[in-house]
Order: structure tokens, then C-alpha cells, then sequence
């Protein structure tokens, strides 16, 4: 979506039409609910969480005042949200494998999906092995697909936190000989900056 069309629907919704609202809320809902997966690490708490903030976005949407993007101001009421009803952290962190972190397999051997599933496990392991800074800065990266002022917003720090995060965490694992198995396994190219 362009930002003129973004523009045009955060006008309509914050004039009260619940339709330019909905299309406002499909376009974000899917990376919300993977940053809110992020953060907590369980698969229905995080669809509530999502919810919960889009709820809390409509009703607030009068506030909304376009000095930063609709997406960073909704990352930021999912932070306010998360850190408000925060999930037991020890039940979270031995939740079983959810989705975050799965590498969809498009190879069409048996070989390559088996080398595929075991890079991605791989992955995870080493991402979960990250001290809980670095591994929240490199799941919202990476897995959940937001931008580093989304992460910013999200986290509640300063971008520059959040890049020097990233940039620890990812010599981390470049040390563990994942630099190119991460990048290629989340979509990203080898050669992208984060």
C-alpha cells in the first residue's frame, strides 16, 4: 500500500468509517501478530495481542497525528499493550516450537528438505541461545518482518539501541557460521543491510 492510500484510509478511519479502519487493520495485522509472537512466544496470547492493539488503535485513532508512521504508532501501543499484560516469562520461554522461526521448505527434494529443516532448526537454536536483547531485536528483524523503527517503537528504545543490538547479535552469529544460512533461510540477501 502507498503512503498517499495509507493517508487516505487513516483520514477516512479517523472520520469514523469503520471499512477504511478493517483495510487498515488487514494490511498490519499479520506483522503485528509475528511481533507480538516475538515478544512472548506463544501463538494465542500473540493473536490476542494483536487484537488488543488494533481494539486499542481504533478507539484511539484521534490520536493519531502523523508525526511518525501508522505502523511505528501501532508497534508502539503493541509495547504498551505487551508490557501491561506481559505473559509469565519461564512458561513462555518452555512453550512448545511455534511459528516464529519456521522457514517455509520450497525445495522439491527430500534431501533439500531435510537440509532445509535442519539450517532452520539450526537457526533457532542459535537465535534462542542470544542473551533476550539481541534475540528480540533479531526475531522482529528477521522473522517478523519489521522495520528497525518498528523494533524501536515496539522495544521502547532508541533506533540507535536497536542497530547496535542488531549489529552485536549478528556478529554472534556469524561467529556460529549462520551469516549466510540466516539471511537466506528469513528471505533476506546476503548482501541487505539491517
Amino acid at each position: 500500500m502507498s503512503e498517499d492510500n495509507e493517508r487516505e484510509l487513516i483520514d477516512r478511519a479517523q472520520a469514523g468509517e469503520a471499512v477504511a479502519f478493517e483495510r487498515l487493520a488487514e494490511q498490519h495485522a499479520a506483522r503485528l501478530w509475528r511481533c507480538a509472537l516475538a515478544l512472548g512466544k506463544d501463538g494465542h496470547w500473540a493473536e490476542d495481542l494483536a487484537q488488543e492493539t488494533l481494539v486499542e488503535a481504533w478507539r484511539s485513532l484521534a490520536r493519531f497525528d502523523s508525526r511518525c508512521k501508522f505502523s511505528t504508532w501501532l508497534y508502539g501501543i503493541l509495547r504498551h499493550r505487551f508490557l501491561k499484560g506481559r505473559p509469565n516469562q519461564k512458561a513462555a520461554r518452555h512453550s512448545s516450537p511455534d511459528a516464529l522461526g519456521q522457514v517455509p521448505c520450497t525445495a522439491h527434494t527430500p534431501s533439500r528438505s531435510a537440509e532445509a529443516s535442519e539450517d532452520a532448526g539450526r537457526i533457532r537454536r542459535a537465535v534462542a541461545s542470544l542473551p533476550e536483547a539481541h534475540r528480540l531485536v533479531v526475531e522482529l528483524r528477521f522473522f517478523a518482518g519489521a522495520t528497525l523503527d518498528e523494533i524501536a517503537a515496539a522495544l521502547g528504545c532508541p533506533l540507535g539501541t536497536v542497530k547496535s543490538r542488531l549489529h552485536h547479535a549478528l556478529e554472534k552469529l556469524r561467529q556460529m557460521n549462520l551469516e549466510v544460512n540466516l539471511f537466506t533461510s528469513t528471505g533476506e540477501s546476503r548482501d541487505s543491510k539491517p
